[in-house]
């Protein structure tokens, strides 16, 4: 079993691991919205030695992730009181719109 954790400044980490079913890479990007505010996206990656592993482990490192980004959230909320967004991304837009449709309707 081999792991490495990488730790890009300011906001990306990533962490690599050679486990015997196979080869796991699960990077953290913190995306800085305003002064107070991040989101938190993570990719993972899997490449299983056999298809079987795939079958089995696929959905428990699912899991796993879900776990972390529910202990980042709380974490994070903890620290700062909620918000709405000042910055807003062109693919987000929709969802700005469709908001305030909902809330006019």
């Amino acid at each position: 079993m081999n792991n490495t954790l990488e730790y890009s400044f300011p906001s990306t980490t990533t962490f690599l691991a050679e486990v015997p079913v196979g080869n796991i890479v699960q990077t953290h990007i913190v995306y800085p919205e305003t002064e107070n505010v991040t989101k938190t996206f993570i990719l993972l990656y899997g490449k299983f030695k056999n298809p079987v592993f795939k079958f089995l482990f696929q959905k428990s490192f699912l899991q796993a992730a879900a776990t972390v980004i529910d202990q980042d959230t709380t974490a994070v909320e903890s620290l700062y009181e909620r918000q709405k967004s000042k910055i807003r991304l062109p693919n987000e837009e929709i969802m700005f719109d469709a908001e305030k449709l909902y809330r006019n309707w």
